[in-house]
């Protein structure tokens, strides 16, 4: 069995002064939310799960690693470490969600779901501290009741309708289309999207009365970069239309 020597933790904390060779994993990443996504990168062969807040362009990584092996070992009774999380197996289904809840802030908080040895899982990693535990955390890890159920298909959306449910908003050839619903003849709202920065159809965002989309156009170099930390403001821009 693997050591735990927070071999992690000390390779993020040289990530914060920009030192640390990276390689990207996965294609393109997760919008769990319209100004928030998430990818896996390698950290010196192993695993690292980052985010960027896509509206104040910082990149980090997604949870304590550490934290989290140390959550999942008490809870599973398998031994995790830092890099040594389960989640890069696609069997694992692992997902991404802010539906978390607290005391203190009732909805919108980071979780994951995914499934572990035939059962499924849920980890609030924003719930309240436990100062009581060994070692302190805010991660709490529960098995879910039941069988597991079968894999979702692939329901990302292909367009995103809008409030009053008249208009869909899609990407197309790197740039953001708008079209009446249930209409084929759609309108091109931005030009500058591009194959090295193109529109992400997961930040599609409408406003409340229906008149503006908006979304992000990111650079392909950020899941690309050797950094796992710092500002990625630069190579993130949103884009906003009425209409």
């Amino acid at each position: 069995m693997v050591k735990v020597r927070l071999v992690l933790g000390a390779l993020l904390v040289v990530a914060g002064a920009g030192v640390v060779a990276i390689n990207a994993q996965d294609p393109a990443p997760v919008w769990a939310k319209s100004d928030a996504f998430w990818y896996r990168t390698t950290v010196s062969g192993s695993h690292v799960w980052m985010t960027v807040n896509a509206e104040h362009g910082v990149r980090q990584p997604l949870f304590d690693h550490q934290r989290l092996a140390i959550e999942l070992t008490q809870k599973t009774e398998m031994e995790f470490t830092a890099t040594t999380l389960p989640f890069a197996n696609p069997g694992t289904r692992f997902v991404v969600k802010y539906d978390g809840s607290s005391v203190p802030v009732p909805h919108g908080l980071l979780a994951i779901e995914f499934v572990l040895d035939n059962a499924a899982w849920r980890c609030e990693l924003e719930a309240e501290w436990d100062w009581a535990r060994t070692p302190p955390s805010d991660y709490e890890c529960t098995k879910q009741d039941g069988p597991v159920p079968p894999a979702p298909p692939d329901t990302s959306p292909t367009s995103v309708p809008s409030p009053d449910r008249k208009w869909e908003a899609f990407v197309q050839n790197d740039n953001v289309m708008v079209r009446a619903a249930g209409a084929t003849a759609a309108k091109t709202l931005s030009k500058d999207g591009t194959s090295a920065r193109p529109y992400q159809a997961g930040s599609l965002s409408w406003s409340e009365d229906s008149k503006t989309v908006s979304a992000y156009r990111v650079d392909a170099a950020i899941w690309r970069s050797n950094d796992v930390s710092g500002t990625v403001k630069s190579l993130i821009a949103k884009g906003a239309w009425t209409f």
